[in-house]
């Protein structure tokens, strides 16, 4: 891939205030930007990707012809959305017009890098992880975010560096911090302890979702499904906990209630869990022998991730069923 951010900020540019979507006196109604903004973000997390994407450019063009930090933050929504839609070389070139108007943004660097890795281009993704790094050296959750992207892709030695790296900062480690990069290492005990410090004095989707990990991995599946559970009953949007409490009651052979879960899950819109939720649906009925259900819900989940070729390998056994 080779940078055109010339182009890409004329074309950026351009599209922030010659697009349609917005009236003339656009400039004057800042909460039309707002508005295009929310619906955009409720369509990106329902599925509807190219709704947002129609969202999110109506957005960009209501400014007023100068760029400012909504437009960049309306323009990191774009490029999930383009990702989504499979249009990976399009987001890149987004976040591309990001970084050539804003250098100093780690946040950009980390996405692209994501976008990098996703195509392929695992240089150029190690690259923009490092100036991430580089750009925001305390942000701790960015070292676990490269972890977790490398090692999806099977890339463990390098992944393992930035947990090492993360390591390094010592005392400047939260409790929380601490516990996740343990937690990755299989240092399970030394994370339970930390991330139930941590519990003391915060309580979030995070601290929660790798709390009950580890005690996942501790052999105590039972107390994490209560942790899941219990957040969830205060917190009902908390859609990575719906995945995991699915997840769980799909090892448990509790396939009704892991399809209960990701039922309610996925029909409050299922957060960053949503994708997950869709395929375990899938797993849950071929466990229960219904298939029928099991092939509409793969060709559902196809319908949004076309391109996942373990789902497509499923798709086809259930063809046969």
């Amino acid at each position: 891939m080779k940078p055109k951010s010339l182009i890409f900020i004329l074309t950026f540019t351009a599209a922030v205030f010659l697009l349609a979507g917005c009236s003339e006196s656009a400039g004057k109604e800042p909460e039309g930007k707002l508005a295009y903004r929310s619906r955009g973000i409720a369509l990106l997390a329902d599925g509807d990707y190219h709704g947002a994407m129609d969202s999110f450019t109506a957005a960009l063009s209501c400014s007023n012809g100068l760029i400012e930090t909504a437009d960049i933050d309306i323009s990191y929504y774009m490029a999930v959305a383009q990702y989504k839609m499979g249009d990976a070389e399009g987001a890149w070139q987004t976040l591309d017009s990001i970084i050539a108007i804003r250098p100093g943004d780690d946040g950009a660097y980390y996405v692209r890098g994501k976008i990098e890795l996703a195509l392929g281009a695992i240089d150029e993704a190690l690259r923009d992880f490092d100036m991430t790094v580089s750009l925001a050296p305390d942000n701790y959750d960015r070292y676990v975010g490269i972890y977790e992207e490398l090692h999806a892709k099977g890339y463990d030695s390098e992944a393992s560096g930035y947990l090492e790296r993360a390591l390094a900062a010592g005392d400047k480690l939260s409790d929380y911090n601490k516990g996740v990069v343990e937690y990755y290492m299989g240092s399970y005990t030394d994370a339970r302890s930390d991330l139930e410090t941590a519990r003391k004095t915060q309580n979030n989707e995070s601290l929660t979702l790798y709390l009950g990990k580890t005690y996942e991995a501790l052999g105590d599946m039972s107390y994490a499904m209560t942790l899941y559970s219990d957040y969830i009953r205060e917190n009902p949007s908390a859609g990575r906990l719906y995945e995991q409490l699915a997840r769980c009651r799909l090892e448990t052979g509790d396939y009704e209630g892991a399809l209960e879960v990701i039922e309610t899950g996925l029909d409050l819109g299922g957060g960053e869990g949503a994708g997950g939720m869709m395929f375990d649906r899938v797993v849950a009925y071929e466990r229960l022998y219904d298939f029928e259900s099991a092939k509409r819900s793969i060709e559902e989940y196809l319908q949004i991730y076309p391109d996942d070729t373990t789902a497509l390998r499923e798709n086809v056994f259930l063809s046969s069923r």
